[in-house]
């Protein structure tokens, strides 16, 4: 490598896709679940539910928070990996934007579960996401490790 290429900076805010996904699934149920709420009083055919409470507000983002670790982790995995070989920056970028597209995709599921009644069923599924969220964010790690690898020999 030259030395021009060392001295260029990392490229920190491109491995912030991780976070912003982390933020917007763990805070956008207690921002949905009013709205849900407040749409269904005008709507007349959809069963009353009850408001959601204060403490269901605070609650879902900190439960969701819990769920959704596998982000964090990512960010934290993708920065050391950053750190410790920067010259694999194209190869790391691909890597987690594929990791954190496979993590997401189901994630709405979960949100919206959880902003439109919050029940049982919701429980079940967090449990699942708990155990489906790690193994999809590590094929979508190998994937993406794959395609960069065939791009960028």
């Amino acid at each position: 490598m030259s030395q021009a290429h060392h001295d260029e900076p990392l490229q920190w805010h491109r491995l912030y896709i991780p976070l912003v996904a982390y933020l917007v699934l763990s805070i956008a149920p207690s921002i949905l679940a009013p709205i849900f709420f407040v749409l269904s009083l005008f709507i007349i055919d959809v069963p009353m539910q009850p408001a959601p409470t204060p403490v269901s507000l605070v609650g879902f983002p900190l439960f969701l928070g819990l769920i959704f670790w596998p982000f964090l982790w990512l960010y934290g995995y993708a920065r050391d990996a950053l750190i410790k070989y920067p010259s694999f920056e194209k190869s790391l970028r691909l890597a987690t934007i594929m990791s954190t597209v496979a993590m997401s995709l189901p994630c709405p599921a979960l949100s919206l579960s959880a902003a439109g009644n919050g029940g049982q069923g919701t429980g079940i599924l967090a449990f699942l996401f708990l155990i489906i969220l790690p193994f999809l964010g590590i094929l979508g790690w190998l994937i993406g490790r794959g395609i960069a690898w065939i791009l960028w020999p």
